[in-house]
């Protein structure tokens, strides 16, 4: 299933969440060159339209061939100087640059100055360093997880993950009191709308069009978090079958239930983005096929099996979608003003929502 699963997201995530540079990258703006000053409001950049015509060529030929590559766009700290400046360093804008130009410095800065920020801990969480005395990052990360739930007690997120790093430490009788204590929690944020916000705005800053910068912050949202809910899910599966070889069923079943409740969590159809509910249906699944193996030649297995079939159709619809739209191939041939409005409606409606309207939109709907 986990393979399955692998193939179904490679392409897809090749394009849509690759993180780090892998050849030389285009050059940035030129120095001065049609970069306006920025704004003066702490949540606004403002910037220099190019020609339609030059702004559309520049997306294919730069801009795409190196998303696709597995590139960013290409932005010093330099450039980066008015827009920290205007923002006067706050939390937001530090992680924007941090993330935007790599600079460690950045995070450290952020770190200090903000500790009680949900934010900074979460990226704490998943940009630590490689501690001699830690080699694992348990202690390193457990400390912002801690922060994390400070910062944040109303966020699940913060306890599903703490519960991958109880999980890792082998302590997993306090990893299922934290997805206990995360299911109970009606609110479950993982920051990326903040993100793609500001990293918009940092990209603007740095010269780059408005397409080119909310197509860049969209399709760059770091979403660590859920290859860690996914772990989860799989050492719950685990659980359960140790507990039904002990003879325990209901404690088996418990750890099932766990585990398909953390993936209805994440099948949201809201979600910012495709990957997120795709993560929900492969935990639910997980649950459901060990359930039927465990339910086998029983009543109660028929209704995992339909549960399951189910299933498998709602992600086959959501595939439906992405095979309807390619979206790699829309891109290259969309306009800025398309794209502006396509990442708009992503950030608002999620990005399946998103993608559905401009299925309606291409079909003349």
């Amino acid at each position: 299933m986990v393979p399955a699963l692998a193939m179904l997201l490679l392409g897809w995530m090749a394009f849509r969440y690759s993180v780090q540079p892998v050849s030389t990258p285009p050059d940035p703006p030129a120095k001065g060159a049609a970069i306006a000053p920025v704004a003066r409001t702490p949540t606004l950049a403002a910037h220099t339209e190019a020609s339609p015509s030059v702004v559309e060529s520049r997306i294919r030929t730069n801009f795409l061939s190196s998303l696709v590559k597995g590139e960013q766009l290409p932005v010093t700290l330099e450039q980066l100087v008015p827009y920290l400046q205007v923002n006067h360093r706050n939390a937001e804008s530090l992680l924007a640059a941090y993330q935007a130009t790599h600079e460690r410095a950045l995070l450290d800065e952020a770190i200090a100055k903000y500790p009680n920020d949900p934010r900074v801990a979460y990226t704490t969480w998943f940009r630590s360093l490689p501690d001699p005395n830690d080699p694992d990052g348990l202690k390193t990360r457990r400390q912002a997880l801690d922060a994390l739930k400070q910062a944040a007690p109303d966020n699940a997120l913060a306890d599903y993950l703490s519960a991958g790093n109880y999980f890792k430490s082998g302590q997993p009788q306090q990893a299922i009191e934290e997805l206990q204590a995360g299911a109970a929690k009606p609110k479950f944020n993982d920051y990326t709308q903040d993100s793609i916000q500001s990293m918009t705005e940092a990209y603007m800053a740095a010269g780059y069009s408005e397409a080119e910068a909310k197509l860049a912050a969209t399709s760059g949202a770091l979403l660590p978090h859920l290859a860690e809910l996914k772990q989860n899910g799989l050492r719950l599966v685990e659980l359960a079958k140790s507990y039904q070889q002990a003879g325990d069923g209901d404690s088996a079943q418990a750890m099932l239930q766990i585990c398909q409740d953390l993936g209805q969590r994440l099948d949201d159809p809201n979600s910012m983005t495709l990957i997120q509910p795709l993560v929900g249906i492969a935990l639910q699944r997980m649950g459901l096929e060990a359930g039927i193996t465990m339910a086998s030649g029983t009543d109660s297995g028929q209704a995992l099996q339909d549960g399951l079939k189910a299933l498998l159709q709602h992600r086959e619809d959501i595939r439906t979608v992405g095979r309807a739209m390619p979206m790699d191939v829309w891109f290259q041939t969309a306009s800025p003003e398309d794209i502006i409005a396509y990442c708009d409606r992503e950030r608002i409606f999620g990005e399946q929502k998103a993608m559905q309207w401009l299925i309606n939109q291409n079909s003349g709907q």
